[in-house]
């Protein structure tokens, strides 16, 4: 009975060995795995403990700080919180220029980063409020990630479909035709289904920067980003053009007394015509476009019209931009 007890006594501390060295093997294999490493097409966004990170190959990596907000009233880790994580992952695809496939949540440790350049994402202040920088978003992806992946968008190479919804015989055709005189491209043309007043683009296999060309050729000027099409085409981009006679759109300018009559005049310039001005946003850095995503080119040519090259997404917006002038 003594030798029995004595055995046991003896496995006892053996028990305690092999669970110890379990135990660190997954503790150095959870710290290894932050360490991260991904093959040569991955596309993946790590939840952290107090960042997120976009990682695109190993070419580059973006730092997104919880304490950002991603629209007026919801900050990253607001995000984060609800621990809904393929909405982090769709909610950030919607804010950064190239899509991420897949999320990994890191609850541990430190996470090191093997790519070429880590930059954090370009941000603004807005009153007491951090918000992302959309258009220098756009900016860092140009010059440090699609300038090395993807081939040179020559015009010869690009195909436009023009849809005529504005009920004018032949005016598909004409606007082709001056695509095709003025940037050298080719172009189908065709109406569309309906007649109607909005005037959409789709953009199949185009950046918005070659998209942005072709918009700025045209005479129409409430050009909205349409992204659930069922129109089966090999078109990089399709331009469906309405009659844009009874729009529902309005520009709001915020500044000093100033500044904002000649911010005016320029707007009406081209075109808008539902324009109102109040007195300027406290806290303001710079000046400013806030837009919602779907009016991205409207808010693009404002921007340049007015010499401005910030722009924040804000999908709060609905059918107007807001203009801050510094």
């Amino acid at each position: 009975m003594a030798t029995k007890k004595k055995k046991k006594r003896g496995r006892a501390p053996i028990l305690v060995l092999v669970l110890t060295v379990i135990l660190s093997v997954l503790l150095f294999l959870n710290f290894r795995g932050n360490n991260i490493k991904l093959s040569k097409d991955e596309k993946v966004l790590i939840i952290g403990k107090q960042n997120l990170f976009a990682i695109y190959e190993d070419r580059l990596a973006v730092k997104i700080p919880y304490e950002l907000y991603i629209d007026s009233e919801e900050t990253v880790e607001d995000l984060v919180s609800t621990r809904n994580y393929e909405q982090v992952l769709e909610k950030i695809n919607s804010i950064v220029p190239e899509k991420l496939t897949r999320y990994i949540v890191i609850k541990s440790g430190e996470i090191k980063l093997d790519v070429e350049n880590q930059r954090n994402i370009p941000e603004t202040n807005i009153g007491d409020k951090r918000f992302i920088l959309t258009s220098s978003v756009y900016a860092m992806f140009k010059e440090l990630y699609h300038e090395k992946n993807s081939v040179d968008e020559q015009n010869e190479n690009i195909l436009v479909d023009v849809l005529n919804a504005n009920g004018v015989g032949g005016y598909a055709r004409k606007t082709g035709e001056l695509i095709k005189t003025s940037l050298g491209m080719k172009y189908n043309a065709a109406n569309y289904e309906t007649t109607q007043d909005q005037s959409y683009v789709i953009l199949n296999d185009i950046s918005k920067e070659k998209a942005a060309e072709i918009l700025d050729k045209l005479p129409e000027k409430y050009f909205k980003i349409k992204t659930k099409s069922t129109i089966p085409t090999l078109a990089n981009i399709v331009v469906i053009i309405g009659s844009e006679k009874d729009i529902n759109f309005k520009i709001d300018i915020y500044g000093d007394e100033a500044v904002l009559k000649d911010a005016t005049d320029k707007v009406k310039k081209l075109g808008y015509t539902n324009v109102s001005t109040s007195a300027r946003k406290e806290g303001t850095e710079q000046s400013v476009i806030e837009y919602n995503k779907e009016d991205y080119f409207i808010a693009l040519k404002v921007a340049k019209e007015l010499g401005i090259t910030d722009m924040i997404e804000n999908n709060d917006l609905s059918n107007k931009i807001g203009v801050t002038i510094k």
